[in-house]
């Protein structure tokens, strides 16, 4: 028997069943039928409903490839240039704070009056003196030459050297026995007579007998250069004397009235 005639005879099977005239018959075969056809609506419905409902689209992920920068933040450390000073051969380079090319020792040189004791007395045994006030005048400008016969000339900040250009003047050859200042005649002063005084000490022996010499140069401007003391008109020499005393010395006996 094929499909087609086995659909049919169920097919007059089910008609026959509908029109029998038998209630209980009627009622069966259409309680079926409903059955049938809930059945039929339950799978069928969810499955055309699954198939007819648009799925929303997936937004397509971006691969983003990401970069970490690194930034540097740190502040540069400035950098300044210190003065180089050779205290054994600037005295013959010329050393300016002047915008001007050329600084020079005036043309015609003044007469400075000069201050200063001739002779200071001082202890056979001393080895180490302050020079009392200096004094000077006769120029805007100044370089003072002051050379030392075996003594050591120590300036501004004692025990250290100040060489440098400082505050408008310059300094060449502290704690040497050649020493170089230039400035405005004030300033040199100042320097000269600050911290009690210019110090004067001898690495060899005491300062007995032992001299200080001092030339003062005119100036356009503060310049430092040996040559320049050639133009010095204006000079005063120091000479340390000792007492007299010997360690022998015997007083004599004075007599009370």
């Amino acid at each position: 028997m094929s499909l087609a005639e086995i659909g049919y005879r169920i097919k007059d099977r089910f008609i026959s069943l509908l029109n029998d005239d038998r209630k209980v018959v009627k009622l069966i075969s259409r309680l079926g039928f409903l059955g049938l056809f809930a059945a039929i609506i339950v799978v069928v419905a969810p499955t055309s409903a699954e198939e007819t409902t648009a799925q929303p689209e997936q937004a397509p992920i971006e691969l983003v490839e990401t970069i970490t920068a690194v930034v540097d933040t740190s502040t540069p450390t400035p950098y300044a240039s210190p003065i180089s000073i050779d205290t054994s051969t600037i005295a013959e380079t010329l050393t300016v704070l002047s915008v001007k090319e050329t600084t020079t020792p005036l043309s015609v040189q003044p007469k400075f009056t000069i201050k200063v004791p001739s002779t200071l007395t001082i202890d056979p045994r001393a080895t180490t003196k302050f020079i009392p006030t200096f004094n000077f005048s006769g120029s805007e400008f100044v370089l003072a030459c002051i050379n030392g016969s075996g003594v050591n000339l120590d300036i501004a900040g004692k025990r250290q050297t100040s060489d440098g250009i400082s505050g408008g003047h310059i300094i060449v050859g502290d704690m040497t026995t050649s020493l170089f200042v230039s400035g405005k005649s004030s300033e040199v002063l100042n320097l000269l007579n600050s911290e009690n005084g210019l110090f004067a000490y001898s690495a060899n022996g005491g300062l007995a007998d032992k001299t200080i010499s001092i030339e003062l140069v005119a100036m356009t401007n503060p310049g430092v250069k040996r040559s320049f003391c050639d133009s010095a008109k204006s000079s005063a020499t120091i000479t340390f004397r000792s007492m007299g005393l010997e360690l022998g010395t015997v007083k004599s006996g004075i007599t009370l009235k």
